[in-house]
């Protein structure tokens, strides 16, 4: 009996971790002790500080950006249990940074490599991926392309698009996808390529139709999750082919 009570508490133990841990993919969890050893080693790290056990629509939102940014080595997402029973973890240190009560949360701070105190997320914002990521662009130089895009191929894209000697630019870029080693990133190069093509054999328009069909085929819904996820990947990398009012638009 006494073994059996003994494997239950651990099994209970093990579920409450794993449970805590993976509440948000991509995330580090950090408290006040391991804080310091983390966060100077990123150019930034956006911190969520939160209820221990974290749920609700803006922790999806936190998770989701964590998931999309993981490729983004500058950049860390980590969160901070705080607990006002108990224990009550944590609790000195959200104070620090002006969270005084469980109303306060959840908060955002972002730590900046080179800044003495960290910048605040207003309570009064929207809590959306694209606010968050405004936020991050707003105090620091990092990239944050959207899923499935390439910051350089990305550059390369909107140059492409203002240049009239787009043969130039294209050979630039077959140059740049030849470099590439990550078969990931050299499937998505192609990608850029081929739409620099059809440009090219078109029109420019044919970034604009290209669009409004890639969004007719996802809208109507008769394509699997995992093409509609490819899709959407060259949806994204369309958009850095787009004019501003385009980009604005979608």
């Amino acid at each position: 009996m006494y073994k059996l009570v003994s494997h239950i508490l651990l099994l209970a133990i093990f579920v409450t971790v794993f449970s805590s841990t993976e509440a948000c993919k991509g995330c580090v969890n950090i408290d006040e002790f391991n804080f310091d050893k983390i966060v100077p080693k990123f150019e930034a790290v956006l911190v969520k500080l939160d209820a221990a056990y974290p749920y609700g629509d803006k922790h999806q939102v936190f998770t989701n950006l964590a998931e999309e940014i993981v490729d983004v080595k500058p950049l860390l997402l980590a969160q901070v249990g705080v607990k006002d029973y108990g224990d009550k973890e944590n609790v000195d240190f959200a104070a620090k940074y002006g969270i005084k009560d469980k109303n306060d949360l959840p908060a955002l701070r972002l730590f900046v490599q080179g800044e003495d105190e960290p910048f605040v997320f207003e309570k009064h914002m929207p809590w959306n991926e694209e606010n968050l990521k405004k936020f991050i662009r707003d105090h620091t130089n990092i990239y944050l392309g959207l899923p499935g895009c390439l910051e350089a191929f990305d550059k390369l894209a909107e140059k492409f698009m203002e240049s009239k000697d787009k043969k130039t630019i294209y050979k630039e870029a077959e140059m740049e996808a030849n470099k590439l080693k990550n078969e990931r990133e050299k499937t998505t190069a192609k990608t850029y390529l081929k739409f620099m093509e059809k440009v090219q054999n078109t029109s420019s328009t044919f970034v604009t139709l290209e669009i409004k069909r890639l969004e007719k085929i996802i809208n109507e819904g008769k394509v699997s999750q995992k093409k509609k996820d490819e899709i959407s990947r060259k949806l994204n990398i369309l958009k850095s082919f787009s004019p501003p009012n385009v980009k604005t638009e979608l």
